[in-house]
């Protein structure tokens, strides 16, 4: 979609329903700086930390993206190629990111919607996905229906139960 044409169908991401914006809201004249261009080294390919991905930045109108916010919030990108918890998420997808979540919980889950994920940080790039951690290595499991292989990597530190 041309940046150009972005007021013109203010709609607002990040709340419980789509929904279009009130006519004579204010936030059609309103601004925010948003990234607009990948670095050319981005590949859609590939799993990515979003804030490293950008070349350049531009004013869009607020009310396109209300609730998003790409300076405060740290963002995901699953890469085309990454179908490791597919079809809970799809390759292609944004994923918003706690980012003080820094350690993996041992607590226990019903059923694959409770369970927690993990945006990871890899030597050679990240991956989403379900972890867990045992004698010392990452375990990295992927959803069962996306016929990936469980990936073992080794961990510095144990985590305490």
């Amino acid at each position: 979609m041309p940046v150009g044409e972005l007021s013109r169908y203010r709609t607002s991401i990040g709340v419980p329903k789509t929904h279009l914006l009130d006519i004579g809201s204010d936030l059609e004249t309103e601004n925010v700086s948003l990234p607009t261009q990948f670095k050319p080294e981005f590949r859609l390919e590939k799993t990515n930390l979003l804030a490293e991905s950008w070349k350049k930045w531009d004013q869009i109108p607020v009310g396109f993206l209300q609730h998003l916010d790409l300076r405060k919030s740290v963002y995901g990108y699953i890469g085309l190629e990454d179908y490791t918890l597919f079809p809970l998420i799809r390759p292609g997808s944004l994923v918003e990111i706690d980012a003080n979540q820094r350690k993996i919980s041992t607590e226990k889950w019903n059923t694959e919607f409770d369970r927690p994920i993990y945006f990871v940080e890899l030597r050679n790039g990240y991956v989403c996905s379900w972890c867990q951690l045992d004698r010392g290595q990452l375990i990295v499991i992927p959803h069962p229906h996306s016929h990936q292989d469980v990936r073992r990597f080794d961990h510095p530190l144990r985590q305490k139960s």
